[in-house]
């Protein structure tokens, strides 16, 4: 019985995890109900104004960038196509590329 009182070994640890589970749908449903219950609370105080000037203003916005930007790049490539198509009917038709290489090589 001593030499057990002596000699004092471990206890087991015991591991007591709890998994944690992120439901991103969930998240954006509560936080949307947050937002509309608090929305609810300041029209009933009165202190409540839309804005919603602002948010047609920022999206109309927004939109036209977008079309602009498109349109733009389209026109790029089509210049582009355009002037490599001259190009290559100059190049063909003028023959410039062999008077070219006659003067540089002349001997």
């Amino acid at each position: 019985m001593k030499i057990r009182q002596l000699i004092k070994l471990p206890e087991y640890r015991k591991y007591s995890y709890k998994p944690l589970y992120y439901d991103k749908r969930k998240e954006a449903l509560d936080e949307k109900i947050q937002h509309a219950k608090n929305k609810k609370e300041a029209i009933e105080k009165g202190e409540y104004k839309p804005n919603f000037k602002g948010k047609f203003k920022n999206n109309y916005s927004r939109e036209i960038t977008k079309k602009q930007k498109k349109a733009a790049n389209i026109r790029f490539f089509l210049l582009i196509i355009f002037f490599s198509a001259l190009a290559y009917i100059i190049i063909q038709k003028s023959n410039v590329l062999g008077q070219m290489f006659d003067v540089l090589f002349q001997k």
